[in-house]
């Protein structure tokens, strides 16, 4: 029986778990899988039952050799690594530090993991992680953790070794099970069975909430569904977890046009030549951005490639910025920013905008955008890969970016759209009103009436009049200039519709009716305005 080791530098986090939901754990093993050089990675829910679940890859796998090395050498010692290969595709190497597998110990106590290398030796083994796992570390519990000294060759072109000590922590066990090769295909299988009651009540309860429907298998329309709703709390934590890995797995988009001005057409080129696909019970995941159509427009920020050198580092991100003006985002899941290492995420939205610092109104709520980082950051990431060390420079550098471009460049294009906006409403809204009092007293005097403005300015005294001009097939009311009108701009279309109608009432011969005419017509103007 072998002993599960994890390194020093992972132990307050493994203690405690490191991922903040299901999705970041899977995650971590589509990275793994994309790594390894797979091309597909399949992941089963058992759903509806989710009493399994199961995360199948068709890459080069890993030798009997390699897992113990990994499990006896130190989860988590990036000084245990071996060489990194060449990826297919010109893919870039995601890369952890071993703790990765160990993930899915967030939702179960126990899983089997089969590899069937290319090359080398393959095994299955069943893996067990220790239960009440943190309260034993919280007693320091001497069968658990341990220093161990570790010697390195010294870089001072001497021959003598220098002695480090670093405390490991045994986690679990594992033991090697029958295997024959010819029972497998190429690639990993993880089989986690051993999940934990709350996660299986939860995503059973999930199915009964209101709005839940069982996910189509076509992505493009399980979009449309997700974009019917302000949160995706509504459906459940079936759909959350579907669409949280849609976000983080480096993965295309559902088109090249899922947003508008052909912005990721380049991003979705790269990631479709990496050939790289995630199914989740038979649904095949594509990111979930696609926003097109509204009425309102957009507000489109590219974000070229930048280049920085923080204290002697390089960093390089691009990305873009869309604002869709005058509809908030739906989901709430999708608003904000999302910083991409390597195409993965690194947590998901933050509708903070990095800690932007100032109140834009409900129009931070219009607003959804990644960053993609080419190079660098990755210091900055905390171990969880769900979150930054929010001080480091590297993360600080791109805050700021960010945060310069939303204040000088597109909050400020925003603004202008709104006023665009609201002159061309204005606009409409005038033409409707005139055409209203036009049919209102084209009825009252059973002729046709053309409305329209006088072109002339009044002298100073002269107060605004209304004219009446009886023609051969129609009655011409011509209204004074808006402009001349003294009350508050809102009301001055009704001031001058309303002094048009008085002057068809007082056409009347008698004060009663005049009285009664101009009461009628009032009200029928008022009713539709």
């Amino acid at each position: 029986m072998g002993k599960i080791k994890v390194h020093e530098k992972a132990l307050a986090h493994l203690s405690r778990g490191l991922y903040r939901s299901p999705a970041s754990a899977l995650r971590e093993l589509v990275s793994n899988a994309w790594d390894a050089n797979a091309k597909t990675v399949r992941i089963s829910t058992n759903y509806p039952l989710f009493y399994q679940i199961t995360v199948e890859d068709n890459g080069e796998g890993f030798t009997k050799e390699e897992f113990e090395n990994l499990m006896e050498g130190g989860i988590g010692n990036s000084e245990k690594r071996v060489e990194e290969p060449t990826l297919i595709n010109g893919r870039p190497i995601i890369g952890r530090l071993g703790i990765g597998m160990l993930g899915i110990a967030q939702i179960c106590g126990a899983f089997t993991v089969i590899s069937k290398p290319r090359q080398g030796e393959g095994f299955r083994s069943r893996v067990h992680l220790y239960d009440l796992l943190k309260e034993r570390l919280d007693k320091d519990d001497k069968d658990l953790v341990r220093e161990v000294e570790v010697r390195e060759e010294s870089t001072n072109n001497q021959s003598s070794e220098e002695a480090e000590k670093i405390t490991e922590v045994d986690i679990g066990e594992y033991s090697f099970e029958d295997y024959d090769p010819k029972n497998y295909k190429y690639g990993t299988f993880i089989i986690a069975d051993d999940l934990h009651p709350t996660f299986v009540d939860t995503f059973q309860k999930s199915l009964e909430f209101e709005k839940f429907k069982k996910p189509p298998l076509d992505w493009s329309k399980a979009l449309k569904i997700v974009s019917s709703v302000h949160s995706l709390q509504e459906l459940g934590d079936y759909w959350r977890l579907l669409w949280e890995l849609s976000a983080s797995c480096p993965i295309p988009y559902v088109s090249d046009q899922a947003l508008p001005k052909k912005l990721i057409v380049e991003e979705q080129e790269k990631l479709i030549s990496y050939n790289f696909t995630v199914i989740v019970d038979g649904i095949k995941l594509f990111k979930p951005v696609k926003l097109r159509g509204n009425p309102g427009g957009y507000t489109i920020k590219r974000i070229e490639t930048q280049k920085r050198k923080i204290y002697g580092k390089d960093l390089v991100f691009h990305g873009y910025i869309v604002v869709q003006d005058g509809l908030s985002i739906k989901p709430d899941e999708l608003r904000g920013i999302l910083i991409r290492i390597k195409n993965v995420s690194i947590g998901y939205y933050d509708p903070s905008m990095l800690d932007y610092r100032f109140n834009e109104g409900p129009r931070s709520r219009w607003l959804t955008g990644e960053i993609f980082v080419d190079e660098g950051l990755e210091d900055a990431l905390n171990i969880d890969r769900d979150s930054f060390n929010r001080f480091h420079p590297q993360f600080r550098a791109i805050q700021d970016y960010i945060h310069k471009t939303l204040r000088e460049e597109v909050f400020p294009d925003v603004y202008k759209q709104i006023d665009v906006r609201s002159g061309k409403r204005e606009v409409s809204k005038e033409e409707i009103r005139t055409k209203h009092l036009g049919d209102v007293l084209a009825e009252a005097i059973k002729t046709p009436v053309k409305v329209r403005e006088n072109p002339k300015t009044a002298s100073e005294d002269q107060s605004p009049q209304v004219e009446i001009v009886n023609k051969a097939k129609a009655v011409e009311v011509i209204l004074p200039k808006i402009e001349e009108l003294k009350t508050k701009k809102l009301h001055r279309q009704l001031a001058a519709a309303t002094l048009a109608v008085y002057e068809i009432a007082m056409q009347e011969k008698t004060c009663d009716r005049q009285r009664a005419v101009f009461t009628e017509l009032l009200l029928k103007l008022l009713t539709n305005w």
